[in-house]
């Protein structure tokens, strides 16, 4: 079958995403990655125009726990994803919708495998936010990543962290790159436990499904020979 470089022409009942091409599938990869912040800015604008900041805050949260660690193995799985060191740190957050590409341009120092940086030389969310004043943007920087982060670098490994170099609000004002941040393996750093808004979400038939192998058989996971046909 010819690779399809876009849909345009008739509608196809048996239309799947291995029938386009190779560009057609990143500028639509590209979309989908934006769609999460989309969401967020719409679900969680509603939420604050009604109950407040702080019960955004908590809800962003509260979904970045019970999400992350389940996407992100998910990730690891699809895209064979080894070992537990910084570098695979690194390379999940490369592949992680809420670093949206080019929205979020992210630049990653590995060190070692126990320590390296990334930052943000441009932020798009707190673009989003900085013109609703300080108040949101140390909501969004402080309190939401503060929550958030290591659960993240945990679900690579339970003794990595995640710390300011600095953060937003930005100091000087109109300061690049936005963010930076230190990440670090070490056996001293506290196992968090996990939450009961991830256990709940790897229950739900999102987490638990599994697609397919692809038209010519070839399937979704590397290696897997039983997926479901």
């Amino acid at each position: 079958m010819t690779e399809r470089e876009d849909y345009s022409g008739e509608f196809d009942p048996d239309f799947r995403f291995e029938d386009l091409s190779k560009e057609a599938l990143v500028r639509l990869v590209r979309e989908y990655a934006l769609i999460p912040q989309i969401l967020d800015r719409s679900g969680l604008a509603a939420v604050g125009l009604r109950y407040g900041q702080q019960a955004v805050e908590e809800i962003a949260i509260e979904e970045w726990k019970g999400a992350s660690p389940v996407y992100t193995e998910r990730i690891r799985e699809i895209m064979r994803i080894e070992g537990d060191g910084v570098s695979a740190i690194f390379k999940a957050l490369q592949l992680d919708p809420g670093f949206t590409f080019s929205y979020m341009d992210v630049e990653y120092e590995l060190v070692s495998e126990t320590h390296g940086f990334f930052q943000l030389r441009s932020c798009g969310a707190l673009l989003d936010v900085e013109p609703f004043g300080e108040r949101s943007v140390r909501g969004m920087c402080h309190t939401i990543e503060d929550g958030t982060f290591d659960i993240t670098a945990q679900a690579i490994n339970p003794r990595a962290r995640v710390r300011p170099v600095h953060r937003p609000p930005r100091v000087p004002a109109g300061r690049v790159p936005h963010c930076r941040w230190e990440v670090v393996i070490d056996d001293e750093t506290p196992v968090l436990p996990e939450a009961e808004i991830t256990r709940m979400t790897r229950g739900t038939t999102a987490a638990r499904h599994r697609f397919p192998p692809l038209r010519d058989g070839t399937p979704h996971i590397p290696g897997d020979l039983n997926s479901p046909g």
